[in-house]
Order: structure tokens, then sequence, then C-alpha cells
């Protein structure tokens, strides 16, 4: 889902909040209408530092009234250093930027620099859809342009028109994201409990690190210091349906299955979580057959709290002589995925082949389902 500089209640912060209700969305003015800038005035020359991607040789800049401003794959940025156009030092080259399909990109001009922003989102060429497109407010002022076709851009921002063309200079083959520079993380648990942690950096791993008790059920994201970026994710795979839910088109959230305390950690450059759970024994665990058909399982003991057991009875079909297996779900989401531990070989592609009752027993701890024929 797209950010707004609007309708951010959910994830800004109040002074956040407070700068987007006060932006400006000025209607595109007459080309003799826009601000002026002063390139004398208005550059400060930038010294990237040595572990910064820039091109050798070139001089970069910042300004003090524009703003390029960035939402790459969650990661909000401004203040976006740049370099001038040899032939036209009108134009400012924001070089090799790696965008995706739903980021997005706007222009904000400040005429008084301890005042809120106007924004600008104007395309040089309004009919070139192919790589991005102008999303308006519903009172049709430009707000932001969208990115449709992701790849490696230059952004080519003229400050006399504030039109940014749209130049492509590669393709994505291995996803790059913008370093995080900070993290906090969020656990929601109802409208009413929320919060916000800070994390800590390991320069070893690069990855912001956090130990937090979760409790079963809550959704959990990364954000930035500001509340400005909430960072789209992906979960180490052997996570998924065990431990927690993630959601290709919803990045930003996570579900927990299991409540418990846990190691948490995002990686700041390719935005991958992992989470270790420091009490397995005593954890939250939470089993039932098929999803919502009110057949939830007790734990075998209270020592165990993570072993259920399900007596299963097959009865097949002259026409469908195999039985599936039933699933089994946590209480949000969809089925656990279980390592099935099938001794007797009673199991081909996830049917029984024979009629008669089994034992299936799921282990949450260890995310598995053993099979034994009892009758």
């Amino acid at each position: 889902m797209k950010k707004k500089i609007i309708p951010l209640l959910a994830t800004l912060s109040v002074a956040s909040f407070a700068l987007a209700l006060s932006a400006c969305f000025p209607s595109n003015p007459p080309d003799d209408e826009f601000p002026q800038i002063d390139n004398e005035v208005d550059l400060n020359e930038f010294t990237p530092s040595p572990d910064d991607d820039y091109i050798e040789g070139e001089t970069y800049y910042t300004s003090t009234a524009l703003d390029l401003v960035t939402d790459i794959h969650g990661n909000y940025t401004i203040d976006r250093p740049f370099t001038l156009d040899k032939e036209d030092e009108n134009k400012r080259i924001y070089h090799n930027i790696y965008m995706y399909e739903e980021d997005f990109f706007q222009v904000l001009y400040y005429e008084d620099v301890n005042a809120l922003g106007e924004v600008y989102a104007i395309m040089s060429d309004p009919t070139d859809t192919q790589y991005a497109e102008v999303e308006y407010t519903p009172g049709g002022s430009p707000l932001q342009i969208n990115v449709v076709q992701k790849g490696v851009y230059n952004l080519v921002l003229d400050i006399e028109t504030f039109a940014i063309d749209m130049v492509k200079v590669g393709d994505i083959t291995t996803p790059v994201y913008e370093t995080v520079r900070s993290c906090e993380f969020y656990v929601h648990v109802s409208r009413d409990n929320t919060s916000y942690t800070e994390m800590t950096l390991d320069p070893t791993s690069n990855e912001y690190c956090i130990q937090k008790y979760i409790p079963a059920n809550a959704s959990i994201g990364f954000f930035s210091a500001s509340h400005m970026a909430r960072y789209k994710t992906t979960v180490e795979y052997s996570m998924m349906d065990t431990l927690v839910y993630w959601n290709s088109n919803n990045t930003t959230s996570i579900q927990v299955h299991v409540g418990g305390t846990y190691n948490v950690y995002f990686h700041a450059k390719t935005y991958v979580v992992r989470l270790e759970l420091c009490n397995p024994d005593t954890a939250e665990y939470f089993c039932q057959v098929g999803w919502q058909q009110g057949n939830v399982l007790t734990p075998v003991d209270s020592a165990t709290p993570y072993l259920f057991e399900y007596d299963f009875v097959a009865q097949g079909t002259p026409s469908r002589p195999y039985v599936d297996l039933p699933s089994f779900y946590p209480e949000l989401g969809m089925s656990y995925e279980l390592t099935l531990i099938d001794l007797e070989d009673l199991v081909v592609a996830d049917s029984v082949t024979q009629d008669g009752t089994y034992k299936l027993t799921i282990n949450l701890k260890e995310f598995t389902l053993s099979i034994e024929k009892i009758a």
C-alpha cells in the first residue's frame, strides 16, 4: 500500500503528522510563477563518507530550498545529495536510485527553511507513463509520482519547472535497498496496546537487534526513528508459516503465531527479518484442526505446551481410496508448515493409503507432524 502524505495516522509520530497536515499541495503554476532558486545561495557542497556509494570524481551538493523525497521499499528519505548537469546547472541529477513498483517520490520546496514545505510532483513528460505516474490529492493537486516499473534510475530535477525526468540506467537483477539509518521495533497487540522500542545496530552482522516479549497474534513491524519510514520486509524462509505469517502483499506487517520472548533481528541492507524464540519450552502455543471449525486442541501436558495430539479416522471411498491428512492452524493466519515424520511409510503425497485410525502428534517447538496407526 502506498504511503500518503496526508492519511498517516497509523504510522506517523505527532510531529510528523502535524507536518503532513500542514503541507501545501499547489496546483501546477505557470512556468514564470514557480519559486526562483538561486544556486549561489541554495547549494551546499556535500562530502560523501568512504562507505557511501557515489560516483568518484563528481561534486555532490545538498539544497537548502528543495528536497527530493523518496519512499523506497518503505524507507522514507530526504536530503538526498545530487550533482549538477554539466551543460545546464538548473538541472540536478540524483544518480543510480534503485526503485521498485509502489515506491514513490516527490519534491518539497521550502520558502522558509524553518517552515513546512510545499509538495510538487511533476513529470517532465506527463504522457510518459512507462516508468511512473502522477497521483493526485482528492482536490486535484499533484501529490506524488508512483513508480510502475522497477529499475535503476537517474532522477533529473529542473529547478526552473520543478519537473522530474526519469532516466532508466539499468535493470535490477539483485534487489538493492538503501541502508536503514535508524530502526524501532513496533508491536501491535490491539488499538490500545502498541509499542515502539529502539533497536541496536550490530556493526558486525549489520543487523538491528532487540530482545522483546511478543504476545501470540500480535503483529510486528519496523519503523525509522521519525516514524516516517515503515520498512518493507522479507522474513527468513524457515520462519514462514511456523513462528510467523508473512504475506508478500503486505510486507510491512508480520503476524506472530507463538507468544514468547524473542531475539529479533532486522538487516539494515537486505531488510530480512529473523526471530529466535528464547523460551520455547514455556511459550504460548495454539493449535486447531482445520480453519475455525471449532476443534481447538489442548496440549498433551502442561510441561510440554508445544505438543498436541489428534486421533484421525480415515475412511476412503472406491473412487477416492486415499484420504488427505488434516491441516493444523494457528489462531490467525495460514496453516502451519509442518515437517512430516512417517516411520511406517503410511503417507503418500499428504494422504494416508489405508483406512484406519491414526494418532497425529503436532510438535510446535520443532514444527513437525508425526503419524502412527493405532487401529
